[in-house]
């Protein structure tokens, strides 16, 4: 293949990637926004109404946004396993011999590899937080309540 088409699949490749793995970020902070509105919400109802219930539902919803935003964090690590691929190709030369356009393979042979990635991310800082303490919270709340 001509060097100069490969490394413009590669870099195109490369920005695609680096792309969705700021895209993550942004999911995660969504992911938090409806994390904190549900549980604002729930502990709203639960004070105008008397209903304690309604702290576990806060507590519920945060667990439920928690997994789902270790769930897509942990979506990123199989791509940034090709993004350092790339990025290891062009700092060492071997760019010229690396395989374009293998993005499912490679990320197929970190899952295989290493499984999935959900419960590591759960607990990382960035990830547990808000939701957390909302959970905390919550659950605090029913039974102080």
């Amino acid at each position: 293949m001509d060097k100069q088409i490969l490394s413009g699949l590669l870099k195109d490749e490369y920005i695609m990637l680096q792309q969705f793995y700021e895209d993550i970020d942004e999911k995660g902070l969504h992911i938090k926004g409806w994390s904190i509105t549900v549980s604002i919400a729930s502990f709203g109802a639960a004070m105008l109404y008397d209903r304690r219930e309604a702290f576990l539902i806060a507590a519920g919803a945060a667990l439920a946004f928690w997994y789902l935003e270790a769930y897509w964090r942990g979506l990123s690590y199989f791509f940034s396993a090709r993004i350092k691929e790339i990025e290891a190709g062009f700092q060492g030369g071997e760019w010229k011999e690396m395989r374009p356009l293998q993005v499912y393979s490679v990320w197929t042979r970190e899952y295989d590899r290493s499984g999935g990635k959900t419960l590591r991310y759960m607990f990382r800082l960035q990830t547990a937080l808000p939701h957390a303490l909302v959970l905390i919270a919550g659950v605090g709340l029913y039974f102080l309540g």
